[in-house]
């Protein structure tokens, strides 16, 4: 396990083994697993299943990253689906059939958040039969590495594969509602004209659908930085357990580069920790990599991947 803990793996999960401080410690060398999220140059401390560690960097012996486990990317998939309510939802045996008249692909397939006893044929043709009622193709949304055997299944049976989306964390600072306020940016618990405005992704239709979806939840923010009259950048953040999501974050094509993004974010997670978040994820294409590098300077890690498998045609 070679040393490579430096500060650019703050919100990164590691392990880290470390010298017990015990004289005569039996065995003298032990590992902990968890996200980093500090780092000094005394110190680095871990916020672990037991809860925050703080090591001493002088009896590290060795670190290194490791993907998130399945559990933990399990737990984050299912906080995101809450965040994320489509009109229409069933429990297959702990998978959840999702539809939403076909807007968005996470509003429109299954998210297998847990494992059933049934024969996967079987599965497969409910999955299909529902879908197909509403006019729909049959996908599922799969989160890896959680779900690699099934992913590996579809797969098999020619189900196609489509590009991949990354699943980013941030570990909210307790002061981040301390931020200043930014005057620009309009807070709103629905998705009025201002907002709106500022929604160009997919032709800029926003069907009833989609408004329900967007509304559906009891602790939900429309962000919308505002300039010249204008509405230059949106968001939306949605709060369950201790997790703020942040979805549809757009910056109009004529300003990028110029802060907005940031701006708006800050505006977004300062919101989240005054409604008891600690933790804040998005969702964005892998090709997208403008983006990536934003969120990365935000201080946002990759947490997991996943993609769609569709039905063969």
């Amino acid at each position: 396990m070679p040393v490579v803990l430096d500060a650019s793996l703050v919100g990164s999960r590691v392990v880290v083994r470390y010298r017990r401080p015990e004289r005569d410690a039996d065995p003298p060398f032990s590992d902990v697993v968890g996200e980093l999220v500090a780092f000094d140059e005394a110190t680095v401390t871990l916020h672990s299943r037991r809860g925050p560690v703080v090591l001493a960097r002088s009896g590290i012996v060795a670190a290194k990253a490791v993907a998130a486990d399945r559990r933990s990317v399990l737990e984050l998939e299912g906080a995101a689906a809450a965040g994320w309510r489509p009109a229409e939802q069933l429990d297959l045996d702990g998978w959840l059939l999702r539809a939403n008249d076909g807007w968005t692909s996470r509003g429109n397939s299954v998210l297998p958040l847990g494992t059933p006893q049934r024969p996967l044929p079987e599965l497969l043709a409910t999955v299909q039969a529902f879908y197909a009622e509403r006019g729909l193709p049959a996908q599922f949304q799969i989160p890896l590495p959680a779900r690699g055997l099934l992913d590996a299944d579809l797969a098999g049976r020619c189900w196609r594969a489509s590009d991949s989306v990354l699943v980013l964390t941030k570990r909210l600072a307790p002061d981040e509602h301390g931020h200043g306020i930014d005057d620009q940016v309009f807070l709103e618990a629905e998705p009025t004209g201002r907002w709106q405005a500022g929604y160009h992704a997919r032709d800029g239709r926003l069907p009833e659908a989609a408004l329900g979806l967007l509304r559906r939840h009891e602790t939900v923010l429309f962000a919308s930085l505002v300039d010249a009259g204008s509405t230059v950048a949106i968001a939306r953040g949605a709060v369950d357990a201790d997790w703020l999501g942040i979805t549809l974050l757009e910056v109009d094509a004529d300003r990028r580069r110029h802060g907005l993004g940031r701006r708006l974010m800050a505006a977004v997670e300062a919101w989240g920790a005054t409604h008891s978040a600690s933790r804040a994820y998005l969702q964005v294409t892998e090709s997208n990599v403008d983006a990536i590098a934003m969120y990365r300077r935000l201080g946002y890690t990759e947490h997991h991947p996943y993609h769609y498998r569709i039905e063969p045609t």
